[in-house]
C-alpha cells in the first residue's frame, strides 16, 4: 500500500475564500484513504524526531514568512529519504518570484526576458520600460512599471526597508563623534572608511525581478491545472494600469482556446506536480508564463467556473460540471502518485 504523510500546521491547508481560510483537511485525508492509501497526518513540528522513509510527503504551504521558512527546513530534511509533493524546488518558488525565474531557466521554459537581483548596484544595463517585481506579494502588490532611471531609483527607495532611528543615531556617532582608533592587527584601519563600510553593511537591500514588459495588454489568463483538469479564467486590467492580478475583473469567456491550453499543459508537464496555478500572458503572437504556484494559490478559477477543460483524443473539450476544491486537490494527488508508481 502506498503511504502518504500528510503535513500541515495545526491542520491548516490553504487556501479557499482567502489565504487565511483553510480547506477541509479531513475530507482530503478521507478521499486518500478511500483510494487505498495509507495516510498518517502530522503537524510540521511533530516530524522532527520521527524516522520517516520511503513515503510520499504531501504538505501545505504558508504565506506567513517565518512559518514558510520553517516549512522549507522541515521539507528539505524529509526530502532526502522521501518523495515530497510538491517538490522542494516548488516550495522554494512559493512567494519567491526570483527563484521562479531561476527554476524556469533550469527547466528550459522560454518566457519573458528577466533578471533576478538583490541590489540596484547590481544593475549594469537598464532598458526601459521594464516591470519590477518584488519576490513576494500577490494581487498585483509589489509590481511596478518602470519607464526611466528616475522612476527606477524612486521605486527601489520605496521598497527597501528603512534603517531604524537607532541606526541613524549610531551612524551620526560613528561619523562625527568617535575618537581616533588604532588596531595593531589592522594597520589600514581608518574611522571614516569604517563608517562608510558600516553604512553599506546595514543597508537593507530588497530582492527584485526585472522582467520584460509587454505593452498594450488588456488581460491575462489564470490557468489552474489539477492534474488532467484545466480551469481557465480571463483577468482584465483596469484603465490606466498594466496589471491584471488583483483587479477582480474576470470572466470565463475563453471558448476552448486550444493554443492556450496546449501551452499550459506543456508548462504543467515540465514542472511535474499534481496541481499548478499559472499566470499566462499573450501578446498576439506568443504565450508567456508570468508566474506560477504549486499550492496555496487563489482558487476563484475553480470555485467560480461552471466546468473545466480536458484533453480528449488530442483535442480540448469543455466538461460542464461543478467542482469541489478538496475533491479536486485529493484527486490530483491520487492521479499523480498512481502515474508515477512502479
Amino acid at each position: 500500500m502506498k503511504k502518504i504523510i500528510f503535513l500541515t500546521d495545526n491542520n491548516f491547508f490553504g487556501q479557499t475564500r482567502k489565504p487565511w481560510v483553510s480547506m477541509d483537511t479531513n475530507k482530503i485525508i478521507l478521499m486518500l484513504k478511500e483510494n487505498h492509501f495509507d495516510v498518517e497526518s502530522y503537524f510540521f513540528n511533530e516530524v522532527y524526531d520521527k524516522n520517516i522513509e520511503n513515503c510520499y510527503i504531501f504538505y501545505s504551504f504558508s504565506q506567513k514568512e517565518e512559518l514558510r521558512n520553517y516549512i522549507v527546513d522541515i521539507i528539505y530534511f524529509l526530502s532526502k529519504k522521501n518523495t515530497v509533493i510538491p517538490s522542494f524546488e516548488l516550495l522554494k518558488c512559493h512567494e519567491n518570484k526570483g527563484f521562479q525565474e531561476l527554476y524556469k531557466k533550469q527547466l528550459g521554459i522560454n518566457s519573458l526576458d528577466s533578471i533576478y537581483l538583490n541590489s540596484i548596484n547590481n544593475v549594469t544595463n537598464s532598458v526601459f520600460s521594464v516591470v519590477l517585481k518584488t519576490v513576494d506579494g500577490s494581487n498585483g502588490k509589489g509590481v511596478f512599471l518602470v519607464n526611466n532611471e528616475k522612476e527606477f531609483k524612486k521605486i527601489i527607495q520605496k521598497i527597501e526597508s528603512k534603517i531604524t532611528i537607532l541606526q541613524k543615531i549610531d551612524l551620526l556617532r560613528r561619523k562625527y563623534f568617535r575618537k581616533k582608533k588604532n588596531y595593531p592587527a589592522y594597520p589600514n584601519y581608518n574611522n571614516r572608511t569604517d563608517y562608510y563600510q558600516y553604512k553599506e553593511y546595514i543597508r537593507n537591500d530588497k530582492r527584485f525581478v526585472l522582467q520584460q514588459f509587454i505593452p498594450n495588454l488588456t488581460f491575462d489568463y489564470r490557468v489552474l491545472a489539477l492534474y488532467d483538469k484545466y480551469y481557465v479564467m480571463k483577468r482584465h486590467t483596469k484603465e490606466g494600469d498594466f496589471r491584471a492580478s488583483g483587479t477582480k475583473l474576470f470572466d470565463f469567456n475563453v471558448e476552448k482556446n486550444q493554443e492556450l491550453l496546449t501551452y499550459a499543459k506543456n508548462i504543467f508537464d515540465r514542472i511535474n506536480t499534481p496541481m499548478l496555478s499559472m499566470d499566462i500572458a499573450f501578446n498576439g503572437e506568443q504565450y508567456y508564463l508570468i508566474e506560477f504556484q504549486a499550492s496555496h494559490f487563489g482558487v476563484s478559477a475553480l470555485i467560480k467556473s461552471e466546468g473545466y477543460y480536458s484533453l480528449i483524443n488530442n483535442k480540448w473539450d469543455i466538461i460542464s460540471a461543478p467542482s469541489n476544491l478538496e475533491t479536486e486537490i485529493a484527486e490530483s494527488v491520487i492521479k499523480f502518485i498512481n502515474s508515477n508508481w512502479s
